[in-house]
Order: structure tokens, then sequence, then C-alpha cells
């Protein structure tokens, strides 16, 4: 792993629970399944199997092919429908044993991986509300919307599952245009959802994230976690790390945090921190630049902000400076971006 480009798009370290859906939803819609596979390393028959795991870039192709395959369909919505608490293995089971939905939620932030998701979740408490916000793993505008919309999806059907279907958000917020199929949204959702907003974001009223889990069992829930072999995986998985500071510098990006500021938000001197991102072969720049990447590739595709108001949205003082680093690290200036990603938008609608 060089410390310029850190790629983790090419790690096999994804469960398969969403390809197996997606697999299933392709056969209903009379899409051949092995057609999605076929060239990627792996069969519709190891979709079965609970040890298979599979790059972001394996999953993201597959995912392509389905789109193309079964246009116009809100696949993602229609997956995330079909999807219950058992859809994501061994987490569901912890995540159902929590004393509250907001214990549940929370764990479910925290074990991300073991669910395969391929989005970034992160949870913020708020004094009536609590946002559930879903942001981009790896910069991918072309199946941003289908992950985006699985995953909202399947997380009001896990919370049906763990408090009782009268379980609804407050809203839904999308940093992306309605597409041709919006109402389904509202009536998958059951509550107002709002397009081109800043970010992505399913929002909760706190009454239902204080709800008891009738299945609340503490001596469950630790033995799941140890099988789950939490403390072992995190300590020795650097993705962990690489995940817990990104998450930090996205919490605070118009006022971007040092690597001090995060040091002490993982409980670490910033001499620990700094070593142990050197002995993984990425320094903190490498990380908060690929943060500050990836969220201003999502604004260009996906709202209609200017330059001058996303280079603020992602930390820089002035669009010269955000225009020259979008620059240095793509290889493109932002309004060139923007248009390509656009003309390919408009190929696909046609």
């Amino acid at each position: 792993m060089s410390d310029s480009s850190p790629d983790r798009s090419t790690v096999a370290n994804l469960p398969v629970y969403l390809l197996r859906c997606l697999a299933a939803t392709a056969e209903e819609l009379g899409v051949a399944p092995a057609r999605l596979c076929m060239g990627l390393g792996f069969t519709v028959e190891d979709l079965s199997n609970p040890a298979c795991r599979v790059s972001y870039r394996q999953g993201s192709l597959m995912i392509r092919r389905a789109l193309q395959m079964a246009p116009g369909q809100a696949l993602g919505l229609r997956i995330g429908e079909s999807e219950t608490i058992a859809s994501i293995g061994l987490l569901g089971y912890a995540m159902m044993t929590c004393r509250t939905l907001g214990d549940a939620t929370a764990l479910g932030m925290g074990l991300q991986k073991f669910a395969g998701s391929m989005l970034q979740f992160d949870m913020e408490p708020g004094p009536t509300t609590t946002r559930v916000q879903a942001s981009n793993r790896f910069p991918d505008p072309e199946i941003y919307v289908f992950l985006v919309e699985e995953a909202f999806a399947s997380f009001l059907q896990i919370a049906r599952g763990l408090v009782g279907n009268s379980f609804r958000p407050e809203r839904i917020e999308l940093a992306y245009p309605a597409p041709a199929y919006a109402a389904e949204y509202r009536r998958v959702f059951g509550c107002p959802v709002l397009f081109d907003q800043p970010s992505n974001a399913l929002v909760a009223a706190n009454d239902w994230v204080a709800k008891p889990l009738l299945t609340y069992d503490p001596l469950s829930h630790r033995q799941a976690l140890e099988f789950l072999d939490v403390g072992t995986l995190r300590e020795q998985d650097k993705v962990d790390l690489f995940e817990s500071v990104e998450r930090a510098v996205r919490q605070n990006m118009q006022d971007l945090p040092t690597l001090a500021d995060v040091a002490g938000r993982l409980h670490l001197s910033a001499r620990t921190l700094r070593r142990r991102l050197a002995d993984s072969g990425v320094s903190y720049q490498t990380l908060l630049d690929n943060v500050r990447k990836g969220r201003a590739i999502e604004l260009l595709s996906n709202t209609a902000q200017s330059v001058e108001q996303i280079a603020i949205a992602v930390g820089f003082s002035d669009a010269h400076n955000f225009r020259r680093a979008f620059k240095r690290w793509t290889g493109s200036a932002p309004s060139e971006l923007r248009e390509s990603m656009m003309q390919k938008d408009a190929s696909a609608r046609a």
C-alpha cells in the first residue's frame, strides 16, 4: 500500500449479503444471476457461502451489470425492501439482543464491515432526532444512487424488524436529483423524501431511537460479540483505523481536525496515531485528502452546488486552492469532471 494511493477497493473483505440479495432479485426480473458474476472471480453458488468475501471493486462491477440489464427498476429500493435483519447474518442477531434501537444502530455503525456495507455510515444524535448518514466509501457515481437506495430501504426493514412495523423515519434526505421513479421512495419510506440535499440521511425521532427491544438479552449479546471476535479483528485490521480517522474528518469537514484532534477522539496520543498510520503505510494527510476528494466528487455528481460552495463544504477557504488540489487528486478540474459525469448520466438515461 503506497502512501500516495492506499487502494482498499481491491481488498476482498466484504461479506456478500448484498450481492446475494441482488442475485435473487435479478432472477425475479428475468436476469440470469450467473451473467452478473461471470468473470468476476466468484460464482452464484459462492454467494451462499458465509465465508465468501469479495472486494468493493468486484461488488461494484456486479451491481453495474445488474443496473444495465434491469434499467429503471428502482433496483436498490427493491432489494432493500426484501431484506430483513437476518439478511446481515450474525451481526443482525447481535443487534437484536441490544437494549434499544439506538444501541442496535450504533452497533451496526461500529461493525459495518460485518454487514457487507459498500457505503460508509455515521450516526449523529441531535436534541430531538438522530441522523444516520451515508457517504461514499469510494467515489463511484455509477452505482452511488443504487447503494443509497438499498442502504436506507434495508435500514427501514431492519428497524421495523427490531421495533415493529409502525416505525417511520421523520424524513429521508438525498444528495442527488429525484429519479423518474421518485414516487417509489415515498411508497417505500412513508415519510417526506427530500432530494438535492447536502448529504444522504435517514432522520428518526429520538423517541424511536430510545425504544427498548423486546429481544434484548445481555448474555446472548455478549456471546454474539465474542463469536464475531470483535476485539481481535479491530486490533488486526488496518482498515478499521483508516475508517475511524476518515469518520472523524467527515464529521468536521468545514473545520478540518488536526491529527492531534483525531487522536484525542480515538483515545490515542498524536504520536501513537502517527506511528500506527506510518506502520500501515499511509499518512494522515493522505486520508484527509481521500475524504475531501470523495466528498467533492459526491457533491459534483449529485448536487447543483457551485464549485465555490463545494470548496467550502470540503474545508477550503477559497475556490482557487480547491481547484488546484482537485486537479492534483484527480487529474481533472472540478468543472471538467462534473461535465463528464453529467454526459455519462445523460447517456445512461437515454
